[in-house]
């Protein structure tokens, strides 16, 4: 542990008596001129950068995209994995006041296509190969980074050649608060429940958000940050690469898909000091440990969300990394990350049954709010009215971390947002006393027996109480005679027939005789299907399940 939380907070709020609005480049350019010489960047095979050397990489990205064509308020498609590049184009896209549209690095090309048209992105920068010949966009350029080939019906200009063009490049003014409330981001949801939407986000709301997250969990001076996450999403990019900017802290990069050996080898020789993490890695490192214990001296915090987290999880996070600072969270794209995280002192029991609390924002939060970034209302679905404490509903929320809409999509604004500026979440819980939200699952998720309500949240956190279960999903399956029944999705620690009968048997014992699935379909490592941040996509489950079990094939 870095300290006492009490004194690193101290430290936060001295750095930041007051909230300033500030553009992302400019938060970034006060670190840099505060700590130069700090780590910022730091992988294994793609170099390693200071907050000074960054800031000379942004801006001579910065030059290069100026020379392209791009212009304040251009929207600029990314479609590169964590690296130093990223980075760079993303403090440089900063720094024209032009929006980043961060991209999937596994998308297919009509996917991908539709997200390039969707946004209206002038231009591209493809870190992969890229096969878009004959796919109409609204694409007037597209840069390739080294090694990368484009076949697509739009001007290709290699990375080198773009940057030799930005020498002696004027760049816009940038500086000041009149600039903060610009749309900075359009970051697309990860498709877990439908197609995705790209949610427009300003700078300020993205940089509120990770301070808020910097108090909640009291980051020290300099943290270090492992991100195994992809940073096209709000996770890793606001509470990996945003947070250290607010506190001089580095970001850790390991190339290649996750695998426990290696990511702990790296976070050894990093001096990782900071985990972001969703649970099937910390399953995978936790499995991985048990075989071959090895300490990784500097780590003292862990950060676990995004998607299910098994029981068994928590107290096996603790035992294996040997540490006590370890939280989860809740939040959405639409309100910047998280909105609320559990305490780094509450124990497993909190961890196993809340996702958290509201957030308190310091000085970045507002009074009207009581001190958060947003508020939160419990409402129910039929009346539109507050639900009484404890009384499961949708959430809805509103705020200064709120989105103000999906890009280009009136009509499902119109949907989302009701007529005084509630943004309803779909997310279906209430808060206990102790104002920590008992999360029941997605509005949509919810189904039907004989008339009896079941949540498939609840079923998955009882199924994934079950020490033979490694993970579990549920949905509702169609059926003639009782409207809905239950198909359980499981992965076992150990695949046999005793374990398989073993968990059907603690279902009887733990569930009502209606909450039981009909169903079980057991799966292994690679079957689910998931995004890119370990989210379990819940809609394609739910085709499976149809596809198999439909009234039809009964």
């Amino acid at each position: 542990m870095k300290g006492l939380k009490e004194e690193r907070l101290a430290q936060l709020e001295a750095l930041y008596p007051t909230w300033e609005k500030k553009t992302v480049w400019n938060f970034f350019l006060a670190t840099a001129e505060r700590v130069p010489d700090q780590d910022f960047i730091v992988t294994e095979d793609q170099g390693s950068y200071t907050y000074g050397q960054t800031r000379q990489e942004a801006l001579r990205v910065a030059r290069g995209l100026a020379a392209l064509g791009v212009r304040p308020g251009d929207h600029v498609a990314l479609q590169i994995g964590n690296s130093p590049v990223e980075v760079f184009l993303a403090l440089a896209l900063s720094a024209l006041r032009a929006v980043k549209v961060a991209v999937n690095m596994a998308l297919g090309p009509k996917e991908l296509g539709y997200i390039l048209g969707q946004s209206s992105a002038r231009f591209l920068v493809a870190g992969r190969d890229l096969r878009l010949a004959g796919v109409k966009t609204a694409l007037e350029g597209v840069v390739a980074l080294p090694e990368v080939s484009c076949e697509i019906d739009a001007p290709i200009t290699a990375w080198e050649d773009c940057l030799t063009a930005g020498a002696g490049q004027e760049l816009p003014e940038s500086v000041g608060e009149q600039y903060a409330d610009e749309v900075c981001d359009i970051i697309y949801t990860s498709g877990s429940t439908s197609a995705p939407k790209g949610v427009l986000l300003t700078h300020d709301m993205l940089m509120r958000s990770a301070y808020a997250s910097c108090i909640n969990r009291g980051f020290e001076m300099g943290r270090r940050v492992f991100v195994p996450l992809p940073m096209i999403h709000c996770y890793g990019y606001v509470e990996g690469m945003l947070a250290c900017i607010l506190v001089g802290g580095a970001i850790l990069f390991h190339s290649g898909k996750f695998r426990a050996e290696p990511a702990l080898r790296f976070m050894a020789e990093s001096r990782a000091n900071d985990v972001l993490s969703v649970p099937s890695q910390m399953m995978a490192v936790i499995n991985y440990l048990k075989e071959n214990p090895m300490e990784l001296t500097h780590l003292h915090a862990v950060y676990c969300s995004a998607a299910v987290c098994p029981a068994w999880v928590w107290p096996g996070i603790r035992s294996a990394l040997k540490v006590d600072d370890l939280i989860t969270g809740y939040g959405m794209s639409e309100v910047c990350g998280a909105s609320m995280q559990t305490q780094p002192s509450d124990g497993d029991d909190i961890l196993c049954s809340r996702v958290g609390r509201l957030l308190q924002g310091g000085c970045a939060g507002a009074a009207e709010y009581g001190g958060c970034q947003l508020e939160y209302q419990i409402t129910d679905q039929q009346t539109g009215e507050p639900c009484k404490l404890g009384e499961p509903g949708e959430l809805w929320c509103r705020g200064l971390v709120v989105t103000k809409g999906y890009y280009n999509r009136p009509e499902i604004n119109a949907k989302a947002f009701t007529a005084d500026g509630w943004f309803r979440t779909g997310d279906c819980g209430y808060f206990d006393p102790d104002g920590y939200l008992v999360l029941c699952g997605r509005v949509d998720d919810m189904y039907k027996i004989n008339g009896e309500n079941v949540s498939p949240k609840f079923l998955e956190d009882t199924i994934g109480s079950c020490p033979l279960v490694g993970s579990v999903a549920v949905v509702g399956v169609p059926d003639d005679r009782h409207g809905y029944v239950g198909a359980a999705y499981i992965q076992l620690h150990q695949d046999t027939p005793e374990h398989r009968a073993g968990v059907e048997e603690y279902c009887r014992e733990h569930l009502a005789r209606f909450q039981v699935p009909k169903y079980f379909v057991y799966m292994r490592e690679g079957d689910w299907p998931c995004t890119s941040t370990g989210k379990v996509q819940k809609f394609r489950l739910r085709q499976m399940a149809e596809e198999s079990f439909s009234v039809s094939k009964q």
